[in-house]
């Protein structure tokens, strides 16, 4: 036997033998390559694809996609070709993303999406500041600034002047023969013909300055074509135009009745700034003041109030402006 062996082994090792041994060889490794790789790969599910190639003319065999058209079950993923991997299975498309990874890539896109706006947007505006932060070098300081309007002028207002003719004339003589002395430019509230011998106090100018208002001190006979207020029956205000021309006649306690001529010889006016205008509006007479509040006489006849707005006197009702009576029957004032 360890001749038989002894003879096999030379045999062998012969170089003539040599190439068919390494070929016997190779094909050993090749099969025991193949068992190993085939039988593991085997046991896997092949995937099936969505879109299978039709089926050649002669051959059997359904295609994947007529067998899913017509049964609506699942086609064989095994290497062993049955009909059905399990009883009840429906058909299923394994390219379909399952419904969580579909909500979990819509999410990952819609978080990508708004970082990176919000990272264009970031961009922008680091330009948008880097762009008005470097305008005004790049400018220069060469575009002009806006300047704020400036408030409109106030209108001028109004302011009146009166100049009358004051003192003793005969009765009857004509006003431009009396000897009056002017008084120009009155205040209100002051006395004439002096704070000292006041016999009426002027208190203003109406509106428009249509007229000038005087009030009475004492009791006095009125002979002219003054307007009574504030009515015919109880005088205690004259009102006179420009032009116009009232006798006062004052009866003393001893002697002969002295009469007065009072004429209004002009009602000018002129414009002035509003801070002017104030100081106008607010000057008046303080003895004549006085002189009024001492005598009761201070309020202004019913229906007339003075307009410190406007520097005038202001009538509440028109027709105590126009009370007019040659003869008064009053405890103080008298027009005949």
């Amino acid at each position: 036997m360890s001749d038989f062996l002894s003879s096999l082994k030379a045999d062998l090792l012969d170089r003539r033998l040599l190439p068919i041994l390494a070929l016997v060889g190779l094909a050993l490794a090749g099969a025991l390559a193949y068992a190993v790789l085939g039988g593991g790969g085997s046991s896997a599910p092949a995937p099936a694809s969505s879109s299978a190639a039709p089926t050649p003319a002669g051959t059997s065999g359904i295609a994947v996609t007529q067998a899913q058209a017509s049964t609506d079950k699942a086609v064989a993923e095994t290497t062993n070709a049955s009909s059905r991997q399990r009883e009840g299975g429906s058909a299923h498309n394994p390219f379909t993303p399952l419904p969580g990874a579909s909500s979990t890539s819509s999410t990952a896109a819609s978080s990508s999406k708004t970082s990176s706006s919000s990272s264009a947007s970031g961009s922008g505006s680091s330009k948008s500041s880097q762009s008005g932060s470097s305008s005004p070098s790049s400018s220069g300081g060469s575009s002009p600034a806006s300047t704020p309007k400036s408030p409109s002028p106030a209108k001028p207002q109004t302011v009146y002047h009166v100049a009358v003719l004051f003192g003793v004339a005969a009765a009857g003589t004509p006003p431009q023969s009396a000897h009056l002395t002017p008084y120009e430019n009155l205040k209100r509230q002051q006395p004439l013909p002096s704070s000292s011998q006041p016999l009426v106090v002027f208190r203003g100018v109406t509106a428009g300055g249509k007229s000038a208002m005087f009030t009475l001190v004492g009791e006095a006979i009125l002979h002219g074509s003054a307007a009574c207020l504030p009515s015919a029956s109880q005088c205690e205000a004259i009102d006179l135009k420009s032009g116009q021309t009232e006798e006062l006649e004052y009866l003393p306690a001893s002697g002969p009745a002295i009469t007065y001529e009072l004429q209004v010889v002009s009602i000018a006016s002129s414009k002035a700034s509003t801070a002017t205008a104030k100081r106008a509006f607010a000057s008046e007479s303080k003895a004549g003041l006085r002189l009024l509040r001492r005598l009761g006489l201070a309020a202004l006849p019913d229906r007339l109030r003075y307009s410190t707005a406007t520097g005038v006197l202001v009538f509440a009702a028109y027709p105590a402006f126009t009370a007019r009576a040659h003869t008064v029957v009053g405890p103080r004032r008298h027009r005949h």
